[in-house]
């Protein structure tokens, strides 16, 4: 199949999930063409676009940000040209923006099976206002465009419940995570890495990665993993990620006294050696669609704290033996559970969580799942 894949972010989660299923489709011998954005880009977008070009396939810059703007008007005739030139078989958004200039393709008289993938629709925040009602009043109007893949039961129930897109154009498809990538390391290995970062020995190293953005919620974790240190002076937190909270992480992380036991990185390329790092995984998101992050986490056999919001309700569910949780911006309920987690870490329990990830989220049945709605919509 010729197979269009459309992303306006090129780094993080939802890039991290369309690189993969790129890839997958192309070793499946299928053909995939790209419209991108370089405005959040990477190293790894520049690669991707290589890639997909040295495999015969086509690609645009759309060249937006996920905000509205009049640039949208230029990105989406430039996907309506690429659509011309590549005659994709399918056409596959990836998160809302992408996602708003695909489906309006109809609007010029495209006439292509389309999915949308959100990861995560902005609503799940829970934020009142006029933003919100605005989100929320376009998914309700473009959900009736093509298929939505929801990655998460919460996620689903959102977008027939909240939205009110019929049943019939929605779909459930976790992500998947690549094991073969993504395994434990070797204590050597864990002490390499931290001796790195300069991580003391004996330190218990808690991570968190993720945009410093609302949705992520890295305020909530900072003052938790603060009362936390209270009682655990061995605790550390390795956190990765940048955006719009940056600064005021930072300046949070001064006025609680913590910033001598945070190790901070904006990105890195490879993303392997920071779970290699770890002792155990924190995610305080108000919302998820379904994580990469925890995903990775737990192919690393990595024990996770999550947050109770939709699409880590999922995790929650599946009986991980390592798991544990707190209600959204509840930084007394993770500092709990931090301690609790701390105090597990000696027990040496066995861990479920890596034959979880092999079991459920493999590449082949989660992206095997999507191309089989490929061909479905493709043959009718």
């Amino acid at each position: 199949m010729r197979i269009l894949l459309v992303t306006e972010p090129g780094v993080d989660g939802v890039f991290r999930h369309v690189e993969a299923l790129a890839s997958y489709l192309l070793e499946q011998g299928h053909v995939v063409h790209l419209a991108y954005s370089d405005v959040r880009g990477s190293d790894r977008l520049n690669r991707l676009v290589e890639r997909v070009t040295e495999a015969g396939g086509k690609t645009t810059n759309l060249a937006v940000s996920n905000a509205p703007g009049p640039g949208d008007v230029g990105a989406l005739l430039r996907l309506r040209k690429l659509v011309k030139d590549a005659k994709p078989e399918v056409i596959h958004a990836h998160s809302s923006k992408a996602g708003a200039l695909t489906r309006a393709l109809v609007l010029l008289g495209v006439r292509k099976p389309i999915f949308y993938t959100p990861h995560a629709y902005y609503g799940l925040s829970g934020k009142g206002g006029m933003k919100a009602r605005f989100f929320n009043a376009i998914e309700t109007v473009l959900g009736r465009v093509g298929t939505s893949i929801n990655l998460s039961a919460g996620e689903l129930a959102f977008a027939r419940e909240r939205l009110g897109i019929p049943q019939r154009r929605l779909r459930v498809i976790a992500n998947p995570v690549d094991c073969a990538r993504f395994q434990p390391a070797t204590e050597a290995r864990r002490r390499e890495i931290r001796d790195r970062l300069g991580v003391p020995a004996g330190a218990v190293l808690l991570g968190s990665v993720g945009r410093l953005a609302f949705q992520k919620d890295p305020l909530t974790l900072y003052r938790a993993f603060a009362k936390a240190c209270q009682r655990r002076a061995d605790l550390w937190l390795y956190h990765l990620g940048d955006g719009e909270l940056a600064a005021e992480c930072a300046a949070l992380a001064d006025e609680l006294g913590i910033r001598g036991r945070i190790v901070r990185q904006s990105y890195l390329s490879e993303p392997l050696s920071f779970y290699q790092a770890l002792d155990g995984m924190i995610l305080t998101s108000r919302y998820e669609g379904l994580s990469f992050a925890v995903l990775e986490a737990l192919a690393c056999d990595l024990p996770v704290i999550l947050s109770q919001a939709p699409g880590n309700n999922d995790f929650l569910d599946m009986g991980l033996s390592h798991c544990w949780s707190a209600g959204k911006e509840d930084a007394d309920g993770f500092a709990r559970v931090i301690g609790e987690w701390v105090q597990d870490c000696g027990n040496k329990r066995p861990s479920n969580h890596r034959q979880v990830a092999e079991e459920r989220f493999s590449q082949r049945a989660c992206f095997g799942a999507v191309v089989r709605e490929y061909e479905q919509a493709v043959s009718a």
